[in-house]
C-alpha cells in the first residue's frame, strides 16, 4: 500500500492520537502527530504531507482557523476536519477554508481509512 503517503494528525487527545496513528499506520501510511496548532504549523513548514487530519477543537486555536493557515501554506495537501460535535457553522467554514472531508468522532477504522482514501483518490 502507500508507503510514501505522509499524514499529519492534529488532535490534542493522546488516546485519539494513538488510535488514529495505529489505524493509519496499519494501512501503510507514515503518520506524524501534532497536539497543538503551533506544533502542526511547524511540522507543515518542515515536512511534505499529502493529508492532514485536523480536530476542530485545539488548545491554542480553532481547527477551522488552523485549516485556513495550512491551506494557504499547502493548498495541494488534502485536509480532513474531525470533530466530536457536529456544528453546521464549522462544516461550512471548513469547506470554505479548504477541507475536502468533515468526519464525526467517534469513528471506526473503516470510516477513517475510507475518508483518507477518498481524498487521495480525488486527486
Amino acid at each position: 500500500m502507500p508507503d510514501k503517503i505522509r499524514i499529519l494528525v492534529v488532535d490534542d487527545e493522546e488516546t485519539l492520537q494513538e488510535v488514529f496513528s495505529r489505524m493509519l499506520s496499519s494501512r501503510g501510511y507514515s503518520v506524524d502527530i501534532a497536539s497543538t496548532a503551533r506544533e502542526a504549523l511547524e511540522k507543515v513548514k518542515s515536512t511534505k504531507y499529502q493529508v492532514c487530519l485536523l480536530d476542530v477543537t485545539l488548545p491554542d486555536m480553532r481547527g477551522t482557523e488552523l485549516l485556513r493557515l495550512v491551506h494557504q501554506m499547502e493548498p495541494s495537501m488534502k485536509k480532513i476536519m474531525v470533530t466530536g460535535d457536529w456544528v453546521p457553522h464549522d462544516v461550512a467554514l471548513a469547506k470554505k477554508n479548504g477541507a475536502e472531508e468533515f468526519i464525526l468522532k467517534p469513528l471506526s477504522r473503516d470510516d477513517l481509512v475510507s475518508a483518507v482514501e477518498s481524498v487521495l483518490n480525488a486527486s
